[in-house]
């Protein structure tokens, strides 16, 4: 293993090179170089690059697919264990096609994966993704909060403290550049680690029974958010998702509960919709379909979301009576250009409008992949193309420099 130092850096970062050839070793390395990275690191393998990350931090890894003794494939499954995971450039000679594929298995894994590259590796290729490694380095995304093992009574606190509140990301009717919706995702502005990613704390909330505490009070900032934006925006009377999982939605009293917020907010039901995760299992089928049941009587809209990324989107779609789906990121991300991709996302399109439910894709983020959706005819896209996740006061500046767009 060698790193080297620099002092004018164009992209400040420490990268961990997995290669087994010396010569493409040093290739890279000395681009990576000439572009400016602070330190850069070589493994030979899959276990020497397990070993460097273990005993270092890394802001970005790039790694070729075809190794000896543990490659890039077999590498990915280790990977998943890995806490503070850096992000991920894998590489190959292999087929367009063999890339594509370790995009989708990337995701299964949920690894941060920005992109699967054909060699060799060229100065156009990579300055446009280490500025994006750069910038969610900036942003605060990852780093040394992910060691923190935050307790029950700090994560209490900070949702009585108004510390953990929704960034929203805008749904975009395709046709006509419209922004209908947002959906409600949870940040922690803590006082000492600063703005910290779901990722960070979203599992110890669930791991400490405080999965109903974060829905309503996400539902509570919703409502009280959406009556501001009626003063800005009257005419668009947005609406907003909220994410439910499982364990919440099985419990008997949840519909009332929700209800209970909407009155005292004085706001209709028929504005919010309840995400509901579907890659878990309904382990109380009668009581889900109750609560499924009441919530739309009571004017709620209902959505499974994740469709396409479990074992059970198909069931839960015959057994819950949701009035919208959201398509997996999984079956979207890379998808146009690739043709077994192409017909099964065009597939589930099809099959969700012929049961009359609003669809909706996330996880867009390329112009191609955009234009697919749109020319599919979906109903809302979401996703890092179109705009990212922002404060309540963003997304406002966000609208209104959108109102003079085009409809066409």
């Amino acid at each position: 293993m060698s790193s080297q130092s620099c002092g004018n850096t164009s992209f400040p970062l420490k990268i961990l090179i997995v290669e087994d050839h010396a010569i493409q070793r040093m290739v890279l390395h000395q681009l990576l170089r000439a572009l400016g990275a602070l330190l850069v690191d070589e493994a030979v393998d899959g276990y020497q690059a397990l070993s460097c990350l273990e005993s270092n931090n890394y802001d970005l890894v790039i790694c070729d697919l075809d190794m000896p003794n543990l490659d890039g494939i077999q590498l990915m499954r280790y990977l998943r264990t890995i806490s503070n995971l850096p992000q991920l450039i894998f590489c190959s000679v292999q087929a367009a096609d063999i890339l594509q594929s370790v995009q989708r298995v990337s995701g299964y894994h949920e690894l941060p994966v920005l992109d699967c590259l054909a060699k060799p590796l060229s100065r156009a290729q990579l300055s446009p993704l280490l500025l994006r490694v750069l910038q969610s380095k900036a942003a605060g995304h990852g780093g040394a909060a992910g060691r923190y093992h935050f307790s029950r009574k700090e994560l209490q606190h900070a949702l009585h403290a108004g510390q953990i509140q929704p960034w929203y990301q805008p749904k975009i009717d395709p046709q006509t550049s419209r922004v209908t919706s947002v959906e409600a995702l949870a940040r922690w502005q803590h006082p000492d680690l600063g703005l910290l990613g779901p990722a960070l704390f979203l599992p110890r909330i669930d791991e400490t029974g405080l999965s109903e505490q974060l829905l309503c009070s996400m539902l509570e900032h919703g409502v009280r958010d959406c009556h501001d934006w009626d003063v800005q925006f009257p005419e668009l009377k947005l609406g907003v998702a909220v994410n439910i999982n499982m364990r919440e939605f099985d419990q008997p009293g949840m519909p009332d509960k929700l209800q209970k917020i909407m009155q005292g907010g004085n706001l209709p039901p028929s504005r919010i919709t309840i995400e509901l995760t579907e890659t878990q299992p309904l382990d109380n089928l009668s009581c889900s379909l109750e609560n499924a049941i009441r919530l739309r009587v009571m004017g709620f809209n209902l959505a499974l979301d994740d469709f396409g990324a479990g074992y059970s989107g198909f069931h839960h779609l015959r057994e819950i009576p949701a009035n919208s789906v959201k398509i997996d990121r999984t079956l979207v991300h890379h998808a146009a250009g690739d043709p077994t991709a192409e017909k099964l996302l065009g597939f589930a399109v099809r099959m969700l409008q012929s049961q009359n439910v609003a669809v909706v894709v996330e996880g867009v983020s390329r112009q191609q992949d955009f234009d697919l959706v749109k020319q599919l005819r979906v109903d809302l896209v979401q996703g890092f193309l179109l705009a990212e996740p922002m404060p309540s006061a963003s997304l406002a500046q966000f609208i209104g420099g959108r109102r003079g767009m085009s409809t066409a």
